[in-house]
């Protein structure tokens, strides 16, 4: 699957101007990643893929606009898998820990 998940999904028919816009910054977030970045996005994915296949439909699109918002990323996933609790299954919990700890770095990185 890799980190491309979040170009192809904005793939459609008609892209509109948040398509648009989604798809130019996720390009230049995915364009020079380093080895643990990619790891970062791909676990990203793997959320967002086992939601939409769970049927929470509505999550791309709000990530889309959470994310050309600036918001952080890890704070988005984070978001929805508690949103989304009660309906999510025991790979998402699992996967939930990485994202925390991936906060935790963020937060050490800003002071060293």
């Amino acid at each position: 699957m890799g980190v491309n998940i979040f170009l192809n999904t904005t793939c459609q028919t008609k892209r509109t101007r948040l398509d648009k816009l989604y798809y130019e910054h996720v390009n230049c977030l995915l364009n020079d990643l380093d080895e643990y970045e990619e790891i970062k996005w791909e676990t990203y994915g793997l959320i967002i893929d086992s939601l939409l296949n769970q049927g929470h439909n509505n999550v791309l699109k709000e990530i889309k606009y959470r994310m050309t918002d600036g918001e952080n990323p890890n704070e988005i996933i984070l978001d929805l898998i508690q949103r989304h609790s009660d309906t999510v299954d025991g790979m998402i919990w699992f996967l939930k820990r990485r994202v925390e700890e991936y906060l935790e770095d963020d937060f050490f990185k800003k002071f060293f």
